[in-house]
């Protein structure tokens, strides 16, 4: 299963009087610390199918988008993209942000669609879906370290809280096609973020040699919050 996961790139240009952001979000050909390399490439398919659904988002968050792509596509280098941020207050903080260097980067919110390995290990990543492109603090390498520096994700309470701004969004009706992109992300996250905390539960019960215990715990995360909104999606 596929996971969506983080890949840094970095802002080139800003002309903050049109509200104009250019950057890269993210490069080709370079390993990083999750031994990944994106080859040239990997965004043609969902740029062409996805492209104008793709926003740009503050610190991966649905909740805080910043603008929309005028420009997205690839170059020698890696995935190029032109931002435009509309003069609304928060938009106008995150550009005097990136004005003065506190927000000087970029990170893609991908999934890999086709992946091989090469003699070394390395997985090569020839297509992903890109969900969106967000300016970020630290940009991170992997959803691990993206949650390290929240320092949210301590039990079920944070995927709770994601769930239930979900329900409040599909709640209000009339999801527009570029919102269903963005609704549909955030369950990728959330399901890759169950996931990893399965996969973490599962490694400390094996460590405790008790498999019977692991599977029924297992179950109960992920059976619990699928049921949770369920129920909150068709209450009155």
């Amino acid at each position: 299963m596929s996971n969506v996961i983080y890949k840094q790139g970095q802002i080139s240009d800003i002309d903050e009087n049109l509200g104009i952001v250019k950057g890269y979000g993210s490069v080709f050909g370079n390993k990083d610390s999750d031994n990944d390399i994106i080859e040239k490439g990997a965004y043609r398919r969902t740029i062409k199918n996805n492209g104008s659904r793709v926003k740009y988002l503050y610190q991966h968050d649905i909740t805080k988008p910043i603008g929309k792509m005028k420009e997205l596509y690839e170059d020698e280098k890696g995935l190029v993209f032109v931002a435009e941020v509309p003069k609304t207050t928060f938009g106008n903080e995150v550009l005097e942000l990136m004005k003065y260097g506190v927000i000087d980067e970029n990170s893609v919110g991908i999934m890999p669609v086709k992946k091989d390995y090469d003699e070394d290990g390395i997985r090569v990543i020839k297509e992903a879906k890109l969900y969106e492109i967000s300016a970020v603090t630290i940009a991170a390498n992997d959803e691990a370290k993206i949650l390290e520096v929240k320092g949210e994700y301590d039990n079920i309470d944070y995927l709770t809280k994601r769930f239930d701004n979900l329900i409040k969004v599909i709640r209000k009706g009339n999801v527009s096609d570029d919102l269903g992109y963005l609704i549909e992300y955030e369950l990728e996250v959330i399901k890759s973020l169950i996931a990893r905390d399965n996969t973490h539960q599962s490694d400390e019960e094996l460590t405790r040699d008790n498999t019977h215990l692991e599977t029924k715990e297992d179950n109960t995360t992920s059976d619990s919050i699928i049921n949770y909104m369920f129920n909150n999606l068709n209450s009155k």
